[in-house]
């Protein structure tokens, strides 16, 4: 049975804050919890930090110095270390890969060229796995092949838009670049990452409806905070109260209805979703910071989340059952 909206707004809240910034150093300076969601825990559970009453005392200089050396040193590699073989398309075997996670990455990323004739499918995943030499039956190295492919897409398009905030974020600390106002900067981060859609746009719908089915909804949500996160942080937002966990929702709830919007639209170059996206942020400037509005505002994404689920069902016939 479905769970209530409230019950699921408050799911909503609690993976924000679980995912959250803390406030480490003295005067006030932001610094991320070290976990983040990467294309290599797809099979593995996300792992969320402690709440803020458990955090650790911040490192000394000195510590911080030594961590980070410690974390640029790679480790030496075994001398047995345990190799996979994998039958080619030719009925040889192949080495070629460190291990059976990294290769299940590539047969991923590989597939993605397929995606807009496949679509979302264990199809697209085998024609990714020929073009490294692999046997087709490769594929059924995915238990759930399409959220997987979906999901791997996600986090490496997530990882995209960090990257490209943190080098812009750079540039104005020297200097090279002015620093944007903060509804100019969210406007041109969501319509940043939501362009990366577009080679996919005709399958996206599918993608959607697939990534809303229970199963997925979990990880799915956490990439969706994650990246809010990346978003106001390089923003420049430094909350503690309660104005953090409506700002995130918030923007959670415009990017959604924004990539909906998107994926119905036919104006050319997509004028009309960023048009709409720009009236959201401007009426997101104004919202208030009530603690009863971050409840309504968590039940009104959720509400806007079940309401896409059906919308996509109607444009894509899928199965709810795939």
């Amino acid at each position: 049975d479905a769970l209530p909206i409230s019950e699921m707004a408050a799911l909503v809240l609690l993976t924000l804050r679980r995912a959250g910034w803390r406030l480490l150093r003295p005067g006030g300076a932001v610094t991320r919890c070290p976990w983040t969601v990467t294309p290599r825990t797809l099979h593995g559970s996300v792992v969320l930090w402690r709440d803020s009453d458990e955090q650790k005392p911040p490192l000394s200089s000195s510590q911080q110095t030594y961590q980070a050396t410690a974390e640029e040193e790679e480790p030496e590699e075994p001398l047995h270390h345990p190799r996979h073989s994998y039958t080619g398309q030719g009925g040889e075997e192949s080495e070629g890969y460190e291990n059976e996670e990294q290769l299940q990455q590539r047969i991923l990323t590989a597939a993605l060229d397929f995606v807009p004739q496949y679509g979302w499918t264990a199809e697209a995943i085998a024609e990714g796995a020929k073009t490294l030499d692999l046997s087709a039956a490769a594929a059924g190295m995915f238990n759930n092949g399409g959220s997987e492919l979906i999901l791997h897409f996600v986090s490496h398009c997530n990882a995209r838009l960090t990257d490209l905030l943190e080098e812009e974020h750079k540039l104005v600390q020297l200097g090279q670049a002015e620093k944007k106002k903060t509804d100019q900067f969210l406007r041109d981060a969501v319509e940043t990452r939501l362009r990366m859609l577009i080679p996919y746009i005709d399958t996206w719908p599918q993608a959607l409806s697939i990534l809303l089915l229970p199963q997925n909804i979990p990880q799915g949500l956490s990439l969706l905070t994650s990246m809010v996160d990346d978003m106001w942080h390089y923003a420049g937002d430094q909350s503690t109260d309660i104005n953090w966990y409506t700002r995130r929702v918030v923007l959670a709830g415009i990017y959604n209805t924004t990539e909906l919007v998107m994926v119905q639209d036919s104006s050319p170059g997509f004028e009309d979703t960023w048009r709409f996206l720009e009236h959201r942020i401007s009426d997101a400037m104004n919202l208030g910071h009530s603690a009863k509005q971050v409840k309504s505002t968590g039940e009104a994404l959720v509400q806007g989340l079940m309401g896409a689920a059906v919308t996509l069902k109607n444009m894509t016939g899928l199965n709810q059952r795939r």
